[in-house]
This record gives C-alpha cells, sequence and structure tokens, in this order.
C-alpha cells in the first residue's frame, strides 16, 4: 500500500510539473504571437504612411523639440594667454630647475624629474612662440571651440576674469575632461556672450577667489560690474 501510494504521489507531481511546463509553453507562445501581430500591424501601417494611404494626425507625431546647430555668435581670439620670454628669468628657472631635478635623481624620482622637464619645456615653447588665432562660437545647441561641440546639458557655469588687460572666459564642464573651458575675448564682445550664456547656464558667484585661479585666469569680474 505504501509503495502504491508513493507512486501515486510521485505520478501526481510529474503531472503538475508537466501540466506547469505545458502552460507556460503556451503562455510564451501566446505572448510571441501577440509581439508579431503587434510588428505585423506596424510594418503594415509604415507601408501605407509610405504610399500615402494614411495620413497622419498631429498626435501621432513625436513633439520632442529639434535644437538645430545656429551659430548665435562668434569670435575670434589667441588659443592661449602670450606671456613675455625673458632670457635671463628663464636661466635662473633653469638653474633652480637643473638642482632640483639632481636632488630627484639622488632620491630615484624619475617621474617627478620628467615632469619638471616637460613643465620647462612648456614654458620655453609657450615663450619663444606666438600663439595661433581660434575661432570661438556660440550656437543654439551649445558652445563650439576648437572644433568640438560642447552642449548646454555638459555645461555648468562661466565667468568672466582680466589679466594684463586680456579677459578671459572660462566656462566649466560637468566632464572630467576637460574640467573648463578657457576662451580668450576682447573686451567688447563681453556683454554679448554674456547675454548669450546666461539664457543657458548660471553665472558663478566666486566669493573668495584663490591664489592659483588668480595667477591662472587673472582677477575675477563679479556679475555687479558686468
Amino acid at each position: 500500500m505504501k509503495k502504491k501510494t508513493f507512486k501515486n504521489e510521485f505520478s501526481d507531481i510529474l503531472d503538475i510539473i508537466s501540466g506547469e511546463m505545458s502552460l507556460r509553453e503556451k503562455e510564451e507562445n501566446i505572448q510571441r504571437l501577440k509581439e508579431d501581430a503587434i510588428k505585423k500591424k506596424k510594418a503594415e501601417k509604415r507601408k501605407k504612411i509610405a504610399q500615402k494611404d494614411i495620413v497622419l494626425e498631429e498626435s501621432d507625431i513625436p513633439t520632442k523639440k529639434v535644437v538645430q546647430n545656429i551659430k548665435l555668435f562668434e569670435w575670434e581670439a589667441p588659443e592661449r594667454h602670450a606671456f613675455k620670454f625673458e632670457e635671463k628669468t628663464f636661466y635662473i628657472v633653469l638653474a633652480v630647475s637643473m638642482f632640483f631635478i639632481l636632488f630627484l635623481a639622488i632620491l630615484g624620482n624619475y617621474f617627478l624629474m620628467a615632469c619638471v622637464i616637460a613643465l620647462l619645456f612648456f614654458i620655453y615653447v609657450a615663450g619663444t612662440n606666438k600663439p595661433t588665432n581660434i575661432k570661438h562660437r556660440i550656437t543654439a545647441r551649445g558652445i563650439d571651440t576648437g572644433n568640438h561641440l560642447y552642449e548646454w546639458f555638459v555645461l555648468d557655469n562661466f565667468w568672466f576674469s582680466i589679466k594684463d588687460g586680456q579677459y578671459f572666459l572660462i566656462v566649466e564642464t560637468k566632464l572630467r575632461y576637460p574640467r573648463a573651458l578657457i576662451m580668450l575675448l576682447d573686451g567688447s564682445d563681453k556683454d554679448a556672450i554674456f547675454v548669450l550664456l546666461q539664457e543657458k547656464v548660471i553665472y558663478k558667484d566666486i566669493r573668495e577667489q584663490g591664489r592659483i585661479e588668480r595667477l591662472t585666469y587673472g582677477d575675477y569680474i563679479p556679475f555687479d560690474q558686468i
């Protein structure tokens, strides 16, 4: 009796499992038939639209706004701020750097040595070569500089500064690189650029400017002085 009971229970379990599997297969087949029917219906509708048998209503057309890359403002300026190269000053910096490099060699810090040498090379090249002019554009989609378009959604804020009579436009980004777009401009273009940018990104409020920022970009121009 126990063996018969066990066999009966086992067969019942198998029937349940097979029934569930069969039901699942039926559900999958029904779902597949639905998807095929929807695809077929869409294909027929696209065909009829192409043949102009169906005219789309306004509600059938996506309403997402398309923004064309229309140029709003353009200016040309040097790619970087030029600085006066004085041979005596450079030789002094070179002599101090050589002692520092020798000290790093004794410590075995070759990576920092390479950084110092690269910095000296950059100073020499930047001081002996005049910067070339490049074009900057403000468009309906963002800022185009260096042949690269940075759309509005990747831009964080902007601000102006002045150093040795040269105006700077600094636009900070939400990207890892570049962290900021640095563009030189003429003082007469500042107001027009401000009007266009202030509608898209906020003007940064710097209450206390750091020493490194002041040495790099010059003095920050507050919002009320623009």
